[in-house]
């Protein structure tokens, strides 16, 4: 098992959305955030929408929807610069949050923009240390891990270019979320980020789905469609090293996961929970 020392440390939940996530009709994923986050009354939400091109755009999209859903006064942060972002009433803004969002956009503008300021360290604080639920979608799911893909196209087969890595936000620590991820083909990049260092467990997650994460090591997938989990820690040949930047490289003991709605995996010790069997099997009688 992963070294307490070394794990991911959640007070209450993180829930990473693969984008996409269904902001106009049954909103499933956000109601589901909102009850982590205390229920629709009693949720205190701030919104953080410097990832997009129209953060204000963003912010009034999640604004209607929470209210719709029965939260009176949402938070915004109010910035579309790091600037604004120090600048910002960092007590006010969080006093008494049970829940926060980062919504999509551009994971590389969210962390440069938020990465290191003192709104970022009191936020990865509670956390760490309270029950408040990070929720992150898109750009938002992508920028949670230490180290985050912000670049690659998808390919055929994996190649040591098909992705780029960047330091992320550091919520989760030896995890690499990449999103959109059956939509838009992501495999072979999830593949590559966990070559270059097998000891990242690599979690893909489509769109209007999200995974859900507590300090004990459940992960729930949740929602439409299903999750991909790419666990190199059994790689027993792996040559990204000694291949061209665009030609085909061998890696062998990979073990993948896919993951629907309802399913449990253990992110510390690295295996799915097995479902009941009625869990799986329809009654056909």
């Amino acid at each position: 098992m992963t070294e307490s020392h070394d794990r991911e440390i959640i007070g209450g939940h993180l829930l990473v959305i693969g984008g996409a996530e269904d902001k106009y009709n049954e909103r499933r994923i956000l109601r589901k955030f909102l009850e982590l986050a205390g229920g629709p009354e009693k949720a205190e939400i701030l919104i953080v929408p410097v990832a997009s091109d129209y953060p204000e755009f963003a912010a009034d999209v999640y604004t209607q929807a929470f209210r719709n859903l029965g939260v009176a006064n949402p938070r915004v942060l109010r910035a579309t610069s790091r600037q604004d972002v120090v600048g910002a009433d960092v007590e006010k803004l969080l006093d008494g949050v049970t829940g926060i969002i980062m919504t999509g956009g551009d994971q590389m503008r969210l962390v440069s923009i938020l990465g290191g300021t003192k709104l970022a360290e009191r936020i990865r604080a509670l956390v760490r240390e309270t029950n408040v639920v990070l929720a992150g979608t898109s750009a938002g799911a992508a920028a949670m891990s230490t180290s985050m893909i912000v670049r690659g196209e998808p390919t055929s087969h994996p190649h040591k270019n098909a992705v780029r890595l960047s330091p992320g936000l550091g919520f989760l620590k030896n995890i690499i979320i990449d999103q959109h991820f059956s939509e838009r083909g992501r495999i072979s990049r999830l593949i590559t980020a966990v070559s270059f260092n097998p000891y990242n467990l690599g979690i893909g997650i489509d769109e209007n789905t999200a995974i859900i994460l507590d300090g004990k090591g459940i992960l729930e997938v949740y929602g439409q469609g299903t999750t991909t989990i790419v666990d190199g820690s059994q790689i027993s040949f792996n040559e990204i090293a000694e291949v061209a930047d665009h030609e085909a490289f061998s890696v062998c003991g990979v073990q993948f996961h896919v993951l629907r709605d309802g399913l449990v995996y253990n992110y510390l010790d690295r295996h799915p929970i097995q479902p009941p069997n009625e869990f799986l099997l329809p009654d056909l009688g």
